[in-house]
């Protein structure tokens, strides 16, 4: 029951503090056992994240250690989750599993769907850890009790952030199509290790296929510059709409498969962009600018008409603006402030962050209304109220961006002034990395044609 009360309240949260946006879910039948095989990097946020996108219940597993006191494991379990224990918490402890893979294999002989993190580890990076062989296992081992006509299906599934950690970061989910082990069936019964090894090398690969993927960590933050700086032109390139996240992730990939070719086949191009784009990023966090501001369709819209029209929107835009922090922000700052304090492993910095957000953001919410409705006592006033705090909410998502945007090319023009060199210079800087990173696309393009 909780599971179901909860699911459209995380629903919304989830969209608010990410950009999300997703496909495939229509891969996912209705009435069929399932086992999602996602990749793993943002701790709690990952699994509830494909759970709010089913109209199915999803039983997923988190660390065994969290299931400590009877109220932890009574909770945990009627919002659908289950112990898994790790290796390092003790030989006693792993031995759990076989409990839990049991209940595995009961829930998919029920036509029910469970969620199977493969890798068996969560780690903030774009690559895919070897997956471990738990997963075909359990459904292996289920088919084999139903003399493989069951029909498990299992659906890769690839979890795309571009910063995990980060409030209003994009997080693209791609659910793939189901793949089934019948086809392994005979081969299970001759040699059960070595069919259980191919089919998670087969799993491991299609769930490549739903992920962006950089072989080399050097190359990361090289994959973050030119996402920063050419990922709209990539899109506009292919004949797309920059603002449609889906062709921004089919992009982010094409750019990806890119770095990774031209490290095997033109390292010296690839060293030069490396050089040049990490050169130029310091530059820009030095000057407090972004990317954006430097393109030339926005320095050429940069006059004193737009300036004058920008002071306005600032100036009646940001009392709305401060009306709406003070009726939903606090929660979200709270949240980040216990997490910075809290919390010293990466992958679970948002999780705690956004879930205790949405917890203290419900209870404020509530705070007020109470309030108001003491104090006015009439019906009207409070569903107005109500839905204001909603709006206002929104308006902030909105608002903040826009604002930051002004700022940014408020700063950019005092520069220009005081430091015309300097800009000029990093102007350049951006000219020689659109030719470079255009030379390597058409390279890529070319060897692929």
């Amino acid at each position: 029951m909780l599971y179901w009360i909860l699911k459209p309240l995380v629903f919304i949260f989830y969209r608010i503090f990410y950009k999300l946006s997703y496909k495939g879910v229509e891969n996912v039948p209705r009435h069929r056992p399932v086992v999602f095989a996602p990749n793993h990097v943002n701790a709690f946020i990952d699994p509830v994240a494909i759970g709010i996108l089913t109209r199915r219940k999803v039983r997923f597993f988190a660390r065994g250690d969290v299931f400590k006191g009877w109220m932890a494991k009574k909770v945990l379990s009627s919002l659908g989750i289950s112990p898994m224990y790790r290796m390092l918490e003790g030989y006693a402890e792993i031995k759990k599993n076989d409990k839990t893979f049991e209940e595995c294999r009961r829930l998919l002989t029920t036509d029910k769907v469970v969620l199977i993190f493969p890798e068996g580890i969560c780690i903030q990076d774009r690559r895919l850890v070897p997956l471990k062989k738990g997963l075909s296992r359990i459904v292996f081992q289920t088919e084999e009790t139903l003399d493989f006509k069951k029909g498990v299906m299992v659906i890769p599934v690839g979890l795309n952030y571009s910063a995990a950690y980060k409030f209003r970061s994009k997080f693209f989910i791609d659910i793939g199509k189901p793949i089934t082990v019948q086809e392994y069936a005979e081969r299970y019964k001759l040699d059960k290790v070595r069919t259980i090894n191919d089919f998670t090398k087969v799993l491991e690969s299609k769930m490549k296929e739903h992920l962006v993927i950089i072989n080399n960590k050097d190359c990361d933050e090289m994959m973050d510059a030119l996402e920063e700086i050419y990922l709209d032109e990539w899109v506009h390139h292919n004949g797309g709409n920059s603002a449609d996240m889906q062709q921004q992730y089919i992009a982010t990939r094409q750019l990806a498969e890119m770095i990774n070719f031209l490290e095997l086949n033109h390292s010296s191009l690839l060293n030069t962009l490396k050089e040049k784009t990490g050169v130029y990023m310091q530059q820009l966090k030095e000057m407090d600018l972004r990317d954006h501001l430097l393109r030339p369709e926005k320095i050429s819209k940069m006059n004193f008409g737009s300036f004058v029209l920008e002071s306005q929107l600032i100036l009646w835009g940001s009392i709305i603006y401060l009306i709406g922090l003070i009726t939903n922000y606090p929660p979200f700052l709270l949240g980040k402030k216990l997490s910075e304090k809290k919390i010293k492993q990466k992958e679970f910095f948002a999780s705690v962050y956004l879930h205790v957000a949405m917890i203290a953001w419900v209870i404020y919410f509530g705070i007020q209304l109470l309030t108001v409705a003491l104090v006015f006592r009439n019906w009207c006033v409070l569903g107005v109220y109500a839905v204001a705090v909603i709006l206002l909410g929104y308006y902030c998502l909105w608002f903040y961006p826009i604002r930051k945007k002004i700022f940014g090319r408020w700063r950019l023009l005092r520069m220009v002034r005081k430091q015309r060199a300097t800009v000029e210079e990093v102007v350049s800087a951006r000219s020689e990395i659109i030719l470079l990173i255009e030379e390597a696309r058409d390279y890529f393009k070319g060897q692929h044609q």
